[in-house]
C-alpha cells in the first residue's frame, strides 16, 4: 500500500504519546553537504507543525515533556516538543517566525562559542559553511519565550575529552549562555549524541535539569538526562513523519 494511503490507528493506545522532535538546519537541501538530510525546507517545517496540530497533537515546551520522565510517563493527549541543535541562523530566519505565527515555542541548543560565527566543527570535517545566530538573535528568542539550551562551547565528542575539558564544555557553556539571556539555562544537548555516565554526571553537577539525546524513542521511558528524540530530516512530510513517530514508539516498547 502506498505510504500516503496509510492510516494510523491512534485508538489502540490507552494514553497519549510525548515526543521530542530534533531539527538542525532549515533551508533547501544542499546536496553537496555531508549532512544534506539535515536541511528541512521552511515550507515543509511549517506543514509538519500544521499536520500534527490538525491531527490533535498538542505542541508543548520541552519542560512539559521532561515532567513525564519524572512521573509514570502518562499523558492524556499526544504531544510534541520542538528542539533545534547547534543554533544555526536559518532557525532564526525561518523556524522562529513560523513558530511565533502559530503561537508555538521551541528549545534551541546553542554552541556557545559559535554565536555570531560559523559551524567550525562541520568545516573541520569538510562540510559546508553555515552562519550561526548572533548574540542579539539568541537574546531576542529567549525574550520571546523560547528556551535556550546548551550544546557545549565548541561541539566536541564529549566522551573523548579529559575531565578538565569536559567540565569546561558543559559548565562554562551554561554560564556563558546565562550571561547572554539573563536567566538560567536548564537543558543540555549532547553533541553527536555522544555521552556516557561520566558526561551525565558532569551535566547533573553543572545544574542542568534535563538533557536530550539523539536516541530514537518517546519521552517517559528514559531518565531526565537521556530524553530520546525523533530526528526530522528533509523528506519528513506528514505521513512519513508519523511513521518515524511510530518507530519511536516501538523503540520505546509502545505498540
Amino acid at each position: 500500500m502506498p505510504y500516503w494511503r496509510i492510516v494510523l490507528n491512534e485508538n489502540r493506545r490507552e494514553s497519549g504519546t510525548s515526543v521530542v522532535l530534533l531539527y538542525h538546519r532549515l533551508g533547501l537541501p544542499r546536496l553537496s553537504s555531508l549532512v544534506a538530510g539535515q536541511y528541512v525546507a521552511p515550507a515543509l517545517f511549517s506543514s509538519e507543525l500544521d499536520y500534527l496540530t490538525a491531527r490533535g497533537w498538542a505542541a508543548v515546551p520541552l519542560a512539559d515533556v521532561a515532567k513525564i520522565s519524572r512521573g509514570n510517563g502518562y499523558v492524556e493527549q499526544d504531544e510534541f516538543a520542538i528542539t533545534f541543535d547547534d543554533g544555526y541562523l536559518s532557525v532564526y530566519q525561518h523556524a522562529y517566525p513560523a513558530l511565533v505565527q502559530r503561537q508555538l515555542t521551541a528549545t534551541v541548543y546553542v554552541v556557545a562559542n559559535a554565536i555570531g560565527g560559523v559551524n567550525e566543527w562541520d568545516l573541520r570535517n569538510g562540510d559546508k559553511k553555515e552562519a550561526m545566530m548572533t548574540t542579539e538573535q539568541v537574546r531576542e528568542m529567549a525574550d520571546k519565550g523560547f528556551e535556550i539550551g546548551s550544546h557545549t562551547l565548541s561541539h566536541p565528542h564529549l566522551t573523548e575529552l579529559d575531565d578538565t575539558q569536559l567540565r569546561s564544555e558543559i559548565i562554562d557553556s551554561k554560564h556563558k549562555l546565562e550571561d547572554i539571556i539573563g536567566h538560567e539555562v536548564s537543558s543540555f544537548s549532547y553533541p553527536y549524541g555522544s555521552y556516557d555516565e561520566r558526561v551525565i554526571a558532569v551535566a547533573m553537577e553543572a545544574g542542568y535539569k534535563n538533557a536530550v539525546s539523539t536516541k530514537l524513542g518517546v519521552a517517559g521511558k528514559s531518565s531526565l538526562f537521556e530524553i530520546p528524540r525523533v530526528n526530522v530530516r528533509w523528506n519528513a512530510i506528514g505521513p512519513l513523519l508519523m511513521r518515524k513517530i511510530e518507530r519511536a514508539r516501538k523503540a520505546s516498547g509502545i505498540w
